[in-house]
């Protein structure tokens, strides 16, 4: 399990103990990601999996899980509305799209109007903390060394390849604020990459 992960149930179960009304929001993956450099975004360029500048991607797993992408300004626009509920769940899902990784893949080659290089890495590499690098993870190495970007990758893909971010609609508070509409992947490439 991931340090930081720990430490959010660790928060979580005294949170329990206490009489204060809390709440998480899940939101898959933030896809500001992808767009840099051509979004607005608070994130730091910390791109996994499919390196659209460099059309270049390392898929983890066989790329058919689905996996929700939500736009960090989508995020906070949920969270302002949650605001106003009368009571708030433990957990509310926010989904800004629902892809897989095969699909983000397409999408991002359309959007360039190129075919990208493309590595699958297996559970089992995942599981051994390894993924394949990409042109862009060399950029990060001087704040965040290879053999830590590598395991937290490898993390975060196993998560995605196992169905961990494949968030349920059902419980999704997008069905509470429909009026919110989210941008897509498709349209976060369109919107960003689109003839570059």
């Amino acid at each position: 399990m991931l340090p930081h992960i720990k430490l959010r149930l660790d928060a979580v179960e005294e949170l329990k103990k206490t009489d204060l009304e809390w709440t998480r929001f899940q939101n898959g993956y933030f896809m500001d990601y992808w767009g840099m450099p051509y979004i607005k975004s608070y994130q730091q360029p910390f791109i996994p999996f499919v390196d659209v500048a460099n059309k270049m991607a390392a898929i983890p797993g066989d790329g058919n899980t689905p996996v929700v992408f939500t736009y960090s300004y989508d995020v906070a626009k949920f969270v302002v509305a949650a605001l106003d509920l009368p009571k708030w769940d433990d957990e509310f899902y926010i989904i800004g799209d629902k892809v897989t990784w095969n699909e983000f893949l397409k999408l991002a080659e359309n959007a360039r109007g190129s075919k990208f290089e493309v590595y699958y890495d297996s559970i089992e590499k995942l599981n051994s903390f390894q993924i394949t690098e990409l042109p862009c993870h060399v950029a990060t190495y001087p704040v965040f060394p290879k053999e830590q970007l590598q395991g937290l990758f490898a993390s975060f893909g196993l998560l995605m390849a196992t169905g961990k971010l494949n968030l349920p609609e059902e419980k999704a508070i997008n069905k509470i604020f429909s009026e919110i509409k989210t941008l897509t992947v498709k349209q976060l490439f369109e919107q960003t990459w689109k003839g570059k």
